[in-house]
């Protein structure tokens, strides 16, 4: 293994580019209808350019919301590992605004810990291994990614036209720890269908609510008794949630459809197909006229081998830095990984911050965790170009 790695972030220029990438506006704009993440590929793509990299611009959307790029070249036959971070985040709330703030050793606001936090420390590694001689690392592909809030498409671009890369370090707030699994999704809509009529004869309409109740009514006594309450080791177990539901169109008239929208977390070894067969079987048992809606989102779960090279090589890098244990965790929360593992890719999520601030009125990322982050990485580069 090469000697560990001897280069310090620079916890100024750490500070300084976190106020700087959270104080620009980047939220996803199927939350909030505006520029996305344009203004923040731009931001990231003229630093990389200023540092001397030579940073593209992959389109995935209209308006600059484009994938940003950069690759530092390691030894010949080392594996080429991606650095990933996305660009978005979630809509603006309480205290986490686009105005950063800067105190107490944290910088404040929104997308601090998801993901800037891991973005500057990215970006960092990436300069401290600019310092080291080729041969010593290994390749790597820093990315500013896009849509990972909403849905997926900047990763899902990432991993067609990127075949070179063997392994990802997905940039979340992580509190330092390596996560080697996460449950994915599968969403989609139930509606049952009535007949409307004046609601003060009902007995002439047939209503489609009454009828969910009965759809709603199986799921809870049926089918969430069904699920494994162990699960997955790491991910934990497969759940359900019934999110949304709407139905009727008047005070005055007996509703002539109601539809629900279902979130299932699907663990590590759940096929989405048989997924969706079981609960085909279970709404034919209903005597309800109703229709199971193609789904609207299926994400894969992950679940990396601790034996991985990437895993291993980010261990030794997390357990020289922090001189602690670190065993693999599994997380609640998906990731770009989802796109990235069917390809083929080696995935596991790192990063500093917690997820308990991700996407609250308070969100915040520590200036030294950022730090102690970026190094970890540059010396995971260094550990894969002999591991």
């Amino acid at each position: 293994m090469p000697s560990e790695f001897q280069g310090q972030a620079d916890r100024t220029r750490v500070e300084r580019l976190l106020v700087r990438y959270v104080s620009t506006h980047s939220v996803n704009p199927t939350i909030d209808g505006g520029a996305g993440e344009a203004d923040m590929a731009s931001l990231l793509f003229s630093d990389l350019r200023d540092w001397g990299f030579d940073p593209v611009r992959e389109p995935v959307h209209p308006g600059g919301r484009d994938n940003v790029i950069a690759t530092l070249p390691g030894r010949e036959g080392a594996p080429v590992v991606m650095f990933h971070a996305h660009l978005d985040t979630v809509g603006l709330s309480g205290k986490a605004t686009a105005n950063a703030l800067s105190t107490g050793g944290n910088v404040y606001g929104r997308g601090a810990c998801d993901t800037k936090g891991s973005l500057v420390a990215m970006v960092e590694a990436l300069r401290l291994l600019g310092s080291v001689d080729a041969a010593e690392r290994a390749t790597v592909m820093l990315v500013g990614g896009i849509d990972e809030e909403v849905g997926g498409t900047g990763a899902q671009e990432l991993a067609a036209a990127h075949p070179e890369v063997d392994m990802a370090v997905l940039g979340e707030p992580t509190s330092l720890e390596i996560a080697t699994a996460h449950k994915g999704v599968l969403r989609f809509d139930i509606a049952t269908t009535g007949i409307p009529a004046h609601s003060s004869k009902p007995h002439l309409g047939r209503n489609a609510i009454y009828a969910m109740g009965r759809v709603l009514d199986i799921l809870q006594t049926d089918y969430l008794t069904s699920l494994d309450p162990a699960g997955h080791p790491l991910a934990g177990p497969a759940t359900l949630a019934v999110t949304t539901i709407r139905g009727g169109s008047g005070f005055n008239v007996v509703p002539a459809e109601c539809v629900i929208g279902l979130d299932r977390r699907v663990i590590p070894g759940e096929n989405h197909e048989a997924l969706l067969e079981e609960f085909d079987s279970l709404l034919a048992r209903l005597d309800v006229p109703l229709e199971r809606r193609d789904p609207f989102l299926m994400t894969a779960p992950l679940d990396t081998p601790a034996t991985d090279p990437v895993v291993q090589a980010l261990k030794q890098a997390r357990e020289e830095a922090t001189g602690r244990e670190a065993d693999p965790i599994g997380v609640t929360f998906g990731t770009d990984a989802s796109a990235l593992a069917p390809a083929g890719i080696s995935c596991v999520v790192f990063g500093p911050g917690s997820i308990d601030q991700a996407h609250s009125d308070e969100e915040w990322v520590g200036i030294e965790e950022t730090a102690i982050a970026a190094e970890i990485l540059a010396q995971t580069a260094l550990n894969l170009a002999t591991g």
